[in-house]
């Protein structure tokens, strides 16, 4: 199984797996979502100017997307690529800009206007 990983502050990864667990999702999950969804928007260098940031060695820890197919991971690596961010780091900032954006929470919130 392939992996993306996203570094994160503590803090950072504590909003993201709380925000994943209000969606009934683990973080993996709610990573692979954004990947998935970035492979089809690329708005990748767009966000990376509100939301890359350095996140020192010691202050880090890791949101793990686990990918079903290894294709996923080279797309990836090659839209953060182009990008000129290597794939740790466009995670990263996918994952930072969903904390802001709630881009899932507000699909599920409108389908489940739709649906009633």
């Amino acid at each position: 199984m392939a992996q993306i990983i996203g570094y994160l502050t503590e803090t950072d990864r504590v909003h993201f797996q709380a925000y994943a667990q209000s969606l009934g999702l683990d973080a993996s999950a709610l990573a692979n979502l954004l990947i998935g969804r970035e492979l089809t928007l690329a708005r990748l260098s767009g966000l990376a100017v509100r939301f890359d940031q350095e996140t020192p060695v010691a202050g880090r820890t890791k949101v793990t997307a686990h990918l079903p197919v290894a294709e996923i991971k080279q797309a990836f690596a090659a839209l953060a690529a182009q990008a000129g961010m290597k794939p740790t780091r466009a995670a990263a900032v996918l994952f930072r800009a969903e904390l802001e954006e709630r881009w899932l929470e507000a699909s599920v919130a409108v389908n489940q206007i739709d649906s009633v």
